[in-house]
């Protein structure tokens, strides 16, 4: 993250407590605080006013710290050597007695609140939702780089663990082959834990990866994604295991015309609803809309699945910039399930895909 960046980062963050009334927010989300500092590390706090930025930690991230955070975002460096949540309440107290401010509702444990509310009784402690991770959608120039980076390097593994896939061979053999990949090609590692399923398995929408042997006939899903910079991919495809079945290819072609017609609806302007109510019409056209039980897909980001969302009751306006996932998908218990999901940029006209996989026919693996 370049430094200009997270200048521009801190100031849209301190708009949006002046629109919520709050003197302070105190951020502890992980991904927030990277997003918002360019800390990578596991364990740190941003409290952050009008006039000020105070990023505290402890001292096992000290130097990274130096390291790490935007020199020209002003952030003051505080580093707490015992106690990192007392100290912070009590500096807290301090700097906001009597003053409103913000915390994390989702992200802090409510041990951890009590404690700050006890050792920071002066502060009128708020409860927000959503403040950061709202900015996050939006993505810029060096956020989309990266994530399109992520993309193509979990792409490539898969083209590369494709031809060693047989039939006996174990999901997680196949997984584990997939990640080896990934961190081969320059990711940080994978984005989340790949998902291989195979057989009557695959229709788990979220199947954990087995040690189930891959058997001639049956589908093969892989659902995978790449890290670097700390952004993520999120990609699924689906094999037949040998010539494929009439079946089969008829579920596929059902699926695939579904994320066709969600990505003609996925424009800036449109909002999440009726991205996957396009999905839906296409399903409910071949009346297998019984067989989707999941959203159209997701935010993508920092984090594998972050704002916005793409369902029955998303109402929010997609931006230009905002990248998403769109992965519609058939499950039949006890046959199987097939699902296409693919990264995608969101514009003004025609969303920019983010892989280049073959996605138009049920590709078949050795039998």
């Amino acid at each position: 993250m370049s430094e200009s960046a997270a200048a521009k980062r801190l100031d849209r963050a301190r708009s949006g407590l002046a629109e919520l009334g709050l003197e302070g927010l105190l951020i502890s989300h992980v991904p927030n605080v990277r997003y918002l500092t360019g800390f990578s590390g596991s364990s740190g706090w941003l409290l952050l006013g009008a006039d000020l930025g105070v990023f505290v930690t402890d001292g096992r991230y000290e130097e990274q710290a130096r390291e790490e955070l935007a020199a020209d975002a002003g952030l003051e460096l505080r580093v707490l050597r015992d106690g990192v949540l007392s100290g912070l309440a009590e500096w807290t107290a301090r700097e906001f007695g009597g003053a409103r401010v913000g915390f994390e509702a989702k992200h802090i444990s409510y041990e951890d609140w009590s404690r700050l509310d006890e050792k920071a009784e002066a502060v009128r402690w708020e409860a927000v939702s959503g403040l950061v991770e709202n900015l996050r959608a939006d993505k810029d120039d060096d956020e989309i780089a990266s994530i399109s980076k992520a993309a193509d390097i979990a792409s490539k593994a898969l083209l590369e663990t494709l031809p060693l896939v047989k039939p006996g061979m174990r999901e997680a053999e196949v997984a584990s082959e997939l990640d080896y990949r990934m961190v081969q090609l320059g990711a940080e590692g994978p984005a989340f834990e790949t998902i291989v399923a195979s057989g009557s398995r695959t229709a788990l929408p979220h199947a954990a990866t087995s040690r189930r042997r891959i058997q001639t006939g049956e589908l093969l899903l892989c659902d995978f994604g790449a890290r670097w910079r700390g952004y993520c991919s999120d990609l699924t495809r689906t094999f037949a295991v040998g010539e494929p079945t009439q079946r089969q290819i008829e579920v596929h072609a059902a699926v695939r015309e579904a994320q066709r017609e969600a990505l003609s609806a996925l424009r800036a302007g449109s909002s999440g609803a009726e991205v996957d109510a396009a999905t839906r019409a296409a399903f409910e056209r071949r009346e297998l809309d019984a067989h989707f039980p999941h959203s159209t897909g997701h935010g993508l980001g920092l984090e594998v699945h972050e704002a916005p969302r793409l369902g029955r009751r998303s109402e929010e306006v997609l931006r230009a910039r905002m990248v998403v996932t769109i992965e519609p998908g058939l499950y039949f218990p006890g046959w199987g399930g097939i699902r296409i999901e693919d990264d995608v940029v969101v514009t003004g006209d025609q969303p920019g895909l983010l892989a280049n996989l073959e996605r138009d026919r049920l590709e078949a693996l050795p039998g």
